[in-house]
């Protein structure tokens, strides 16, 4: 939504410019926001026709934006800002308008409930305990994993993934165990510094388990598959490294829900987040 305003007001934040007659040159303008309640910690900023450069932070009790060179015809004024404990805004994206002496802003989109927040694409190395390690010594794979958010400001999240893994069997009669699972969870963000936060997580799902191998000891090889239940663990460690990418590591324990008996692995997984 694009509303134009004078004197910057818009439902948000409050801005007041020093002068408007300077975006006829090269000189810097100095800003003043008002932070949109009393919760807001942080803001940042940038210039240009895209919110893709660095951005510039400033503190919400003096909260003073610097412009450098800004070009009134092509540039856009960029600002997001942050409360305790939560993610950076959206960008409100302002717009100087030199025949009205007014700003034209586009307010951020609402989010909608149980949006695609963010994709994360990682491999990861699982090892069995107790009786099950007597089947394979490690199990290898990848797997997708869609995160659900309620709200961009709810540290709660949801989340769905899908995963294949292999690994060597330590049987005789089974040449290679592979597995198709999916599996849907929740977990909760807690922010630890500017850029680094932490997220357990539990998950609940099925695997489709599939043996290639002379499972009827007849000398002829054929492909058998049963299902278990299975429960996750996770307690993820997420760095970003910007607005649209994470890295993410995280140790990881599955339990294996079979007929006689519960098989657990544990092991690690690491991989790349794309944000949304």
């Amino acid at each position: 939504m694009t509303i134009n305003v004078r004197m910057a007001v818009c439902t948000a934040l409050l801005v007041f410019f020093s002068s408007l007659s300077v975006f006829a040159s090269s000189s810097p303008v100095r800003i003043m926001i008002k932070p949109a309640s009393g919760q807001v910690v942080a803001i940042r900023y940038q210039t240009g026709t895209q919110a893709r450069g660095a951005w510039i932070e400033v503190d919400a009790a003096h909260p003073i934006l610097l412009l450098e060179a800004f070009d009134s015809e092509e540039d856009i004024l960029f600002v997001q800002q942050k409360e305790k404990n939560q993610d950076w805004s959206r960008s409100y994206e302002y717009r100087y308008d030199t025949k009205t002496n007014s700003w034209n802003v586009t307010l951020p989109d609402p989010k909608k409930p149980l949006f695609i927040d963010s994709m994360d694409i990682k491999p990861y190395a699982l090892f069995p305990t107790g009786s099950s390690s007597t089947l394979c010594s490690s199990v290898f794979g990848g797997a997708v994993k869609l995160n659900l958010s309620v709200d961009e400001h709810n540290p709660l999240y949801g989340y769905g993934e899908a995963a294949y893994s292999r690994g060597p069997s330590k049987s005789d009669w089974v040449d290679v165990m592979q597995a198709i699972n999916i599996s849907a969870g929740f977990g909760y963000k807690l922010r630890l510094g500017k850029n680094m936060e932490i997220a357990p997580e539990l998950g609940y799902g099925l695997v489709l388990h599939l043996l290639d191998g002379d499972l009827d000891q007849d000398g002829t090889d054929s492909l058998e598959a049963f299902v278990d239940q299975q429960v996750r663990l996770a307690l993820n460690f997420n760095y970003s490294l910007c607005d649209e990418h994470e890295f993410f590591i995280a140790p990881l324990g599955i339990l294996l829900f079979e007929k006689s008996r519960v098989a657990a692995l544990y092991g690690v997984q690491a991989g790349m987040r794309f944000n949304f």
